[in-house]
């Protein structure tokens, strides 16, 4: 065991990859690589059944034949996830809804959208002007549906009034107007 408390390299399978500068996480298995690198970090992979090492680390699959490859894909992968869930409004723990999703979708076929939106209807010479006028809003709707206010103020009647009210109160009713 080292000063973090992890005990050095031993038992590793015949081919690993782990460093070794690394140590191993000794205590319950909570499913994920064992592996502390020489920075205190640990890899939060998950492990591979039956080991205490991730697929990287245990020497397996795709990671271990072009461990560079295998990094660039999963920070692609992590960055396409990050952008999608900035696009859609959600945080990792929440789920987007339908709607959300149509719009990314949505968004991924804007060409084809904005010819079926524009293009197609318009030269379709079998569409009447209110079919193609019916499509355009169709598609607009669904992909981007109206949103409407309802804001309920009450002003003083008359000048009278508002002489009669006090600093606080026209705040008040200032940002009760401006909110």
């Amino acid at each position: 065991m080292n000063e973090n408390g992890s005990t050095e390299l031993n038992g590793l399978p015949d081919g690993h990859k782990v460093p070794a500068d690394a140590t191993l996480l000794p205590g319950e298995d909570d499913g994920y690589c064992r592996v502390i690198r020489a920075d205190g970090s640990r890899c939060r992979a998950a492990r591979v059944r039956g080991t205490t090492l991730c697929s990287g680390h245990a020497g397996l699959g795709g990671v271990n034949a072009d461990p560079s490859r295998a990094a660039k894909q999963a920070n692609a992968s992590r960055a396409r996830i990050r952008a999608r869930r900035q696009l859609l409004g959600i945080g990792p723990a929440r789920v987007a809804q339908p709607r959300q999703i149509a719009r990314l979708k949505a968004q991924e076929h804007a060409e084809e959208i904005a010819a079926a939106l524009v293009t197609k209807p318009l030269s379709d010479a079998s569409l009447s002007t209110l079919e193609r006028q019916r499509a355009a809003v169709t598609i607009l709707s669904e992909t981007f549906p109206l949103q409407t206010a309802t804001l309920e103020v009450e002003l003083p009647a008359g000048g009278d009034e508002v002489h009669g009210m006090g600093w606080a109160a026209l705040q008040r009713l200032a940002a009760e107007v401006l909110s």
